[in-house]
């Protein structure tokens, strides 16, 4: 079983988000709108174990990098997740490794010990920058968990994300040895639902513990519905999230809900009780 969280915009938090088994909360919307705040906040409360994300990729365009220790603490102390990502710099291993003991760092100066599980994203612009990079954030005191990014593994196992991925954690695996940390898959491309599948076909389940994404959102807001039997949409979709205020429709909304459905059938996730019509309505109102 892998855990799974659907990522959504404020106004879908409550109808959408929470259709996942876990919690994605994004540093630069935590600090920056009071209603995710507020929300991550209860979910945290309520025992849903929630994954603080620093914004890589939300950031991959303006700075390059996940935001600075200090606000992703600082959204931490907000909040209270049970995992806090820790700062990462896209396609550069030496600098994530550098970044990521000093967000260590600074977050044993502000934050009482063993509070939150601190998961690294080993970052390089090929495949032995990427590995070496593993290896070293793999052995830092403190970090407890490792991401697999979206980004920076295509570029490394040169293949769209789901199949570079595999290839990424064959190679970790090669001789039977798991990974010495459990391993979290951030985001997903058009083949995520396929992607699930495979890992637990492939035994990956006894250490990838979670996934996050906004597939089952932005796919709808597309119009590019998950083909259920290949587990794959027709093309990307053209653009990242918006995580703001966009609002699905009634019909987009039950094609979300469809997705998610079927993210959690291939993670290996119980069903949960289907929506009525009246319901979706008032979620999109």
């Amino acid at each position: 079983m892998i855990d799974v969280a659907v990522i959504a915009s404020t106004p879908h938090l409550a109808g959408l988000s929470t259709a996942g088994s876990i919690d994605m909360a994004l540093t630069h919307l935590v600090l920056t709108e009071p209603a995710q705040a507020a929300h991550f906040a209860a979910r945290a409360q309520s025992k849903v174990r929630v994954v603080l994300d620093n914004s890589a990729y939300e950031l991959e365009d303006t700075t390059g990098q996940g935001m600075s220790a200090e606000a992703v603490l600082r959204a931490a102390h907000l909040i209270n997740p049970a995992v806090v990502i820790c700062h990462d710099v896209l396609y550069d291993g030496p600098a994530t490794v550098e970044a990521t003991r000093r967000f260590l760092a600074e977050a044993a100066d502000l934050t009482e010990p063993g509070r939150f599980t601190y998961m690294a994203v080993p970052q390089g612009s090929t495949r032995r920058e990427w590995l070496d990079c593993h290896a070293r954030l793999a052995d830092l005191p403190g970090v407890g968990m490792i991401g697999l990014s979206k980004l920076s593994v295509p570029r490394c196992f040169a293949g769209p994300v789901a199949e570079a991925r595999l290839d990424c954690l064959a190679a970790l695996t090669d001789g039977g040895t798991p990974p010495p940390l459990p391993m979290h898959l951030l985001g997903g491309d058009r083949s995520l639902i396929w992607e699930l599948r495979q890992h637990r076909e492939r035994g990956y389940d006894t250490f990838i513990t979670s996934n996050d994404s906004s597939f089952a959102f932005w796919y709808a807001a597309h119009d590019l519905p998950a083909d259920g039997r290949t587990g794959r949409a027709e093309r990307q979709a053209p653009d990242k999230p918006n995580l703001h205020d966009h609002v699905l429709d009634p019909v987009r909304l039950a094609a979300a809900h469809r997705h998610v459905a079927l993210l959690r059938d291939a993670a290996g996730l119980p069903s949960l009780p289907a929506e009525t019509p009246s319901e979706q309505e008032a979620a999109w109102h």
